[in-house]
């Protein structure tokens, strides 16, 4: 899953695809020990199937693409999903340390050699877990959010480094959100980063940092704001892009209370709501003519492709009932989302297989 990019053919052009139309980044954990998270965000009106997307990182500032496919799981209009570095033997030390799970036990940060207690930047106490002789983590049995990563993930990536490092990223290393599995020669697959591609600076450096120098990719949590409502599109050093800080709030090491809950001032409707109304489809693969029912009149009908292009769209009108015939047969083989919408704009969705 490597691939040298060719930014020199890189293109304006291709920002022009990330407009409040696909999944973005919206929060990035760099802790300690294997913390390490990656928060995505759907400000669409429609859910999108994961599987046609991989996250993963430049290495050290450099061009070469180390991704992850993700799992055709569904992220909801409006929702978020965590992918969360696979690390979860609680026995595990070294380059095997867990990630926090709300049950270690914790204490004010120390200087190893001082003993003093290490605040950030911003004169803040910081927290670590405590360790036993051997490296190992020591737990107890009360449970503290605050604590807790892997009870935030949605899916776990990455267990073993040597077979793919995709999601074990440090401050120099610049995170993507990519369409696909590799990066077209023109990068206009890429659809957010974190950090800026080809850096040189970052061979040697730490982190990307804010205008006082303070780190800001490493040891930090790194939360889009609210006004935020798409991805960057690619971000290269070759076209002489900075890493625009000022689209996040920074937060302190191993901050993971966020996580799993995002605010944007998203295009949506408040009357806008995804609701787990189970409904009926079939036949399922489909042909040409598909049935649909749900316990409630159904108003309107969408079909997207995996694209996120809409396909079909049907307003029942005053003729809204529970069960509507649809039409499919023009439709190309694959895979596609069906949208069902009821009063107040309620919506529900689930997949189905055009043969």
């Amino acid at each position: 899953m490597k691939k040298i990019i060719l930014l020199i053919v890189f293109t304006f052009t291709t920002l022009a695809l990330f407009a409040q139309s696909d999944l973005f980044i919206s929060e990035y954990v760099e802790g300690y020990g294997n913390n390490r998270a990656i928060e995505l965000y759907n400000p669409t009106s429609a859910a999108i199937d994961l599987s046609q997307y991989s996250v993963g990182r430049f290495p050290n500032g450099g061009t070469s693409y180390e991704g992850i496919d993700l799992p055709a799981d569904m992220i909801g209009s409006f929702e978020t999903y965590v992918i969360v570095l696979d690390k979860r033997d609680s026995t595990g030390s070294g380059f095997e340390t867990p990630v926090w799970n709300g049950y270690q036990l914790y204490d004010y940060c120390t200087d190893f050699l001082t003993g003093d207690t290490i605040l950030s930047l911003d004169g803040d106490t910081i927290f670590c877990v405590q360790f036993n002789s051997d490296g190992l983590h020591l737990y107890g049995t009360e449970y503290r959010d605050f604590l807790d990563l892997e009870g935030k993930a949605n899916t776990f990536q990455c267990p073993v480094y040597n077979v793919n490092n995709a999601l074990y990223f440090n401050g120099n290393d610049a995170v993507a959100l990519v369409k696909g599995s590799t990066i077209n020669g023109d990068g206009s697959n890429i659809i957010d980063v974190v950090g800026v591609i080809g850096d040189p600076d970052m061979a040697n450096n730490d982190a990307w940092v804010n205008a006082s120098g303070g780190w800001l990719t490493r040891d930090k949590t790194l939360v889009r704001n609210p006004n935020v409502t798409s991805g960057t599109g690619p971000i290269a050093h070759a076209l002489q892009d900075t890493f625009a800080y000022a689209e996040y709030t920074v937060y302190n090491r191993n901050s993971f209370g966020g996580l799993g809950n995002h605010e944007c001032d998203c295009e949506l409707s408040s009357t806008n709501e995804l609701v787990n109304e189970s409904f009926s489809l079939y036949p399922n693969p489909v042909s040409n003519e598909m049935i649909v029912e749900a316990q409630n009149d159904i108003e309107r009908v969408e079909i997207y492709n995996m694209l996120g292009e809409r396909v079909l769209s049907l307003n029942c009108g005053v003729h809204a009932s529970t069960k509507v015939d649809l039409s499919v047969g023009k439709l190309e083989t694959g895979i596609y989302v069906i949208s069902l919408f009821f009063e107040n704009d309620k919506q529900a969705v689930q997949k189905f297989v055009k043969e």
